[in-house]
């Protein structure tokens, strides 16, 4: 982990960045911007400026935001749970980018699903191959939850 004497140079740094960035956008809109249109273009810089600058900590924010329970909701009783098997854990991040990529889903998840299923004793035939949606993107969330929930009462 990173002192933290390093993340305050960071920022300091990347604060002085932005300062120049903006300096540097407020002398080129005086230089070429007619004079009636140049109040307009400083601000639409500047804007533009601040969305570049904060963007990584929408970035740290959104991941922060999208951590939820990793199998279950906070509703169920301790005693009433299952110990969840790792090798459903594992695949958390591999549904999300399956979800996005049809060629990940065909090369990496399904392979892996299968293996599961015929670990369990369910033979790989008995498993639908979910198809993929439009512009390339794997298969929704909801039939990846469909079927590893398939897979989660077969065991």
């Amino acid at each position: 982990m990173a002192s933290p004497e390093t993340g305050r140079s960071a920022g300091v740094v990347a604060v002085l960045l932005v300062a120049v960035a903006l300096g540097v956008a407020v002398l080129l809109t005086e230089y070429f911007v007619a004079p009636a249109y140049r109040e307009t273009a400083i601000r639409l810089l500047a804007a533009l400026l601040l969305f570049l600058a904060v963007s990584p900590a929408r970035t740290i924010v959104r991941a922060a935001i999208e951590r939820r329970a990793p199998w279950g909701g906070a509703d169920e009783h301790p005693l009433e749970r299952r110990a969840p098997d790792p090798r459903f854990a594992r695949f958390h991040d591999e549904i999300r980018s399956s979800a996005r990529s049809q060629s990940y889903f065909e090369h990496l998840l399904w392979p892996r699903l299968v293996a599961l299923a015929q670990s369990t004793g369910v033979p790989a035939d008995a498993l639908e191959k979910p198809r993929g949606r439009s512009f390339g993107r794997g298969p929704s969330i909801a039939e990846l939850t469909r079927l590893i929930g398939a897979l989660e009462r077969r065991r």
